[in-house]
């Protein structure tokens, strides 16, 4: 009895130990959290990232002080982003821990924060009262003072508080219209610690960038102008370029402009606005034109032709090509706003870069790569002989006769051994045209027994000349035939094949031939009448 008590007891007491167990969690991997950056000011936005929780939910610590709560949890995974505390400077605890309850399912790394300043307004006119704000400094830190321009603003030194942030005031000076900087530093904090800021005594206007070649997109931003101030305006050398552009609410703006046809060197950029800025109020921008060349290739297949146009050369200059440091030849003289535009070929093989240089006598210069096109050729197009056409082997009466002779002759030679040179004479001139630039192309000649190509007779590969003298040896039996023709590059790219054209070899026309042979006839029977003739006379003699 008592044996089975035990037993019970032992049983009870593994299911409940196993229970226990199963509700322990399994964690698959450790947990770790990640960021990104790692070091950065206050109010800059960091990235977290974290894997190995089990929570649904999780919560972000700051030096042990809760942040941020209710960060999603994705299949133990966090992703999220926020923004850098009010802190002081140096290295600071990040924490992040789900609603799982256990401990051990926390992870953190560590941040440093670097000192800032930021100001409000970023500009102003002179007398404005300008707020500037300090954060991430030392602890408390003291002597803490602000420069404009390197010359100190501030009439009394400024002390931080624990959390390194500070507050100062200060009045636009009374200086010409443009960009200053602004910085601080103090018993803890180095000069240049902390970036400097740039100030902007409005109304101005600055350009991004300040040179380039005709063509260039110029930005313009513009600060202190009217709230929506509208038909602020674009002047360039003093003619309108472009107008109508409206402030945004806060007095700013900014736009696009393009550099136009100009000659090289200093241009002159206007802006002004309404009746509140008008002109001589915003200071002018200076510009410098460089010199450069386009290149347009031609659309034609196979053309060489380049066309070049050219900009921001002075008025009136005489220009020269070259072509990888070769000299085309080719010269032409800008117009008054140090434009021009001509035409050139290019001299080397295609798919490589080569170097255009356009030069004047005047000092301008420009360069650009030109990569020539690598095209295949056209298919060419088959003129003769054409389709259906009757080439004639013999042509006339005097061709059979000779070449029944020669016939004749050629089974005597082959009695006696010796051998006679055949008649090698054209037979057909085969003709063909390509399209657009025929230079450089080589061309290949099929001529075939079967419209597939099946069974090729003559192959000739190479042919430079858009035309080829069939002799009579190389089709020496009658029939039909067919050819076609391709081009292939000085690149090495072929042409698709040409169209086909089927033609006839015949011995010679019924006529010539039926004549031919009356003839031949005819003297044969001439000779057998003069032999008989001349064996009677003999015999009567005798």
């Amino acid at each position: 009895m008592n044996s089975q008590r035990i037993l019970l007891i032992t049983c009870a007491l593994v299911i409940v130990f196993s229970s226990l167990f199963c509700l322990l969690p399994t964690k698959v991997q450790a947990t770790s959290i990640t960021i990104n950056p790692t070091t950065g000011t206050v109010g800059s936005k960091i990235s977290l990232t974290g894997e190995g929780f089990i929570g649904k939910l999780a919560s972000i610590y700051w030096d042990g002080k809760k942040i941020i709560q209710n960060v999603p949890v994705n299949k133990g995974q966090i992703n999220y982003v926020f923004e850098i505390p009010s802190a002081a400077k140096g290295m600071h605890t990040i924490k992040v821990t789900d609603d799982s309850n256990w401990s051990s399912i926390t992870a953190s790394s560590n941040f440093v924060v670097t000192p800032s300043i930021v100001m409000e307004p970023p500009w102003g006119k002179p007398m404005n009262s300008i707020t500037i704000l300090g954060n991430g400094f030392a602890p408390n830190e003291t002597g803490i003072k602000t420069f404009f321009e390197g010359k100190p603003i501030s009439t009394t030194p400024i002390a931080a508080d624990k959390n390194g942030s500070w507050y100062s005031m200060f009045q636009v000076p009374d200086l010409p219209k443009g960009e200053y900087k602004l910085s601080a530093s103090g018993d803890a904090t180095q000069p240049g610690e902390a970036p400097y800021l740039v100030f902007t005594i409005a109304p101005f206007c600055k350009a991004t960038p300040l040179s380039g070649p005709v063509g260039t997109r110029i930005t313009l931003s513009g600060v202190g102008f009217r709230a929506g101030e509208d038909g602020i305006t674009f002047t360039w050398d003093g003619p309108i370029i472009d107008t109508n552009v409206v402030a945004r609410p806060n007095g700013s703006f900014s736009y696009d402009i393009f550099v136009p046809p100009s000659t090289k060197g200093r241009h002159i950029i206007g802006i002004y606005g309404s009746s509140f800025t008008p002109k001589g109020i915003v200071p002018d921008i200076e510009f410098e034109v460089t010199s450069s060349i386009t290149l347009t290739p031609s659309d034609l297949i196979n053309s060489r032709d380049i066309r070049i146009d050219g900009a921001g050369y002075n008025a009136g200059e005489l220009i020269s090509v070259s072509y990888d440091n070769t000299n085309t030849g080719k010269s032409t003289t800008t117009d008054s706003r140090g434009s021009f535009s001509l035409v050139i070929q290019s001299l080397n093989t295609p798919g490589k870069n080569h170097i255009i240089i356009a030069t004047g006598n005047k000092g301008a210069v420009a360069q650009a790569t030109y990569v020539a096109p690598v095209v295949a050729p056209a298919a060419p197009t088959l003129l003769n002989p054409g389709p259906g056409n009757q080439i004639q082997t013999y042509n006339s009466v005097l061709d059979v006769i000779f070449s029944i002779f020669k016939y004749l002759g050629s089974i005597f030679d082959t009695f006696t051994g010796s051998q006679q040179k055949m008649n090698d004479s054209v037979l057909a001139s085969m003709r063909w045209d390509v399209s657009g630039d025929k230079s450089g192309l080589k061309y290949t000649l099929q001529i075939s027994k079967t419209a597939d190509f099946d069974a090729v007779v003559l192959l000739k590969e190479g042919i430079t000349a858009t035309t080829f003298q069939l002799n009579k040896s190389s089709l020496p039996l009658a029939g039909t035939y067919y050819w076609r023709v391709k081009a292939v590059s000085d690149a090495g790219l072929s042409s698709p094949w040409s169209n086909i054209w089927k033609f006839e070899v015949i011995a010679a026309s019924p006529l010539i031939f039926s004549i031919s042979i009356i003839i031949i006839v005819l003297v044969l029977a001439i000779i057998v009448f003069a032999v008989i003739a001349i064996i009677n006379r003999n015999n009567t003699r005798a």
